[in-house]
């Protein structure tokens, strides 16, 4: 009878005040994180990997399959919670993937793994899917491979243009979708209003 609904939002202690060194690989480093729940997500862009292994340097944070394994530059195993914020902005990529599969489940998650790639100042490409799309600067693509190759190859030929909307997705989360002001007071009154 007393449902109430607030958007995320990122704990201000753990995710300000990181910092994104970028261009730091000899070649783009493009990077992806996620947990074994995400598999078929993965498996959207598993192809992708294959295809971009000589222009890239993929980089994959928490989980990275077998068969992909050959065509990771980097890969980094989940950390405690608390250490994950630091963690993923350490990657230091030039660009971060955000797949998910197009079905019921993921139209209803949230945006939260675009909030955290835009606290670490990445640019991102992402499904074209409901729980993405909202106000963020980021680039949504079809799950489709020539979609997905396209977009990365635009974002890895240019690397200023890429920089530059990195930044303004990192601007647009620090004032909009951090757990402070105006928005800690929506979480309060939804958990305390009765």
């Amino acid at each position: 009878p007393d449902i109430r609904v607030v958007p995320n939002r990122l704990p201000a202690g753990w995710w300000r005040g990181l910092s994104n060194h970028r261009r730091q690989g000899v070649r783009p480093r493009v990077g992806w994180a996620g947990g074994v729940s995400h598999s078929g997500d993965l498996d959207l862009i598993a192809d992708v990997v294959r295809e971009l292994a000589g222009e890239v340097e993929w980089v994959f944070f928490g989980m990275c399959p077998d068969k992909l394994r050959p065509y990771v530059s980097e890969f980094y195993a989940g950390v405690a919670i608390e250490r994950y914020p630091r963690r993923l902005a350490a990657l230091g990529l030039d660009l971060a993937l955000a797949p998910v599969e197009q079905n019921l489940f993921n139209e209803c998650k949230s945006n939260l793994r675009l909030l955290e790639y835009g606290a670490c100042g990445f640019p991102v490409i992402c499904s074209d899917v409901g729980c993405y799309r909202s106000d963020l600067p980021v680039t949504r693509v079809k799950n489709r491979f020539k979609d997905w190759v396209d977009a990365i190859r635009m974002h890895i030929n240019d690397l200023d243009e890429a920089a530059r909307l990195g930044d303004q997705l990192h601007e647009r989360v620090m004032t909009k979708w951090m757990l402070e002001g105006e928005s800690l007071e929506q979480w309060r009154s939804a958990w305390t209003q009765g």
